[in-house]
């Protein structure tokens, strides 16, 4: 088992925060955290869904064959998108949903998009 370094770590935390402003998510107070974790490169874990807070968790060891692989950048941009689609996913889990609240938090999605990556794409003439 090897450790992953603060440098990796800072990477990781500045690629999310990157992530993070670019998608719109600047709503969620988000901590970092450089720790061990079980399973995972890196984790999401929501704290409050109403306060939208969360910690992004970077894991501190990491097999050596494995860290060789691991793309620190996409790392980033995959826990960011654990974190954007939550809410969906925390609706989707509910015992009782109301079909509203469902199609708010797709439309919550869609707008995001629409405010982030439409005009980046207008302005690239990809559309």
């Amino acid at each position: 088992m090897g450790n992953t370094t603060p440098e990796e770590f800072e990477l990781f935390r500045s690629e999310c925060l990157r992530w993070l402003k670019f998608f719109g998510l600047t709503d969620w107070g988000v901590h970092f955290v450089h720790e061990p974790l079980e399973d995972n490169y890196a984790e999401v874990r929501v704290c409050g869904l109403s306060d939208r807070t969360a910690v992004i968790a970077f894991s501190s060891e990491c097999e050596e064959d494995a860290r060789q692989h691991m793309d620190i950048k996409r790392t980033a941009f995959h826990e960011v998108w654990e974190l954007f689609l939550h809410p969906l996913c925390y609706i989707g889990q509910c015992r009782y949903v109301q079909p509203k609240e469902f199609e708010y938090a797709v439309h919550a999605i869609i707008r995001t998009m629409e405010n982030t990556v439409w005009p980046v794409l207008m302005k690239e003439g990809r559309l």
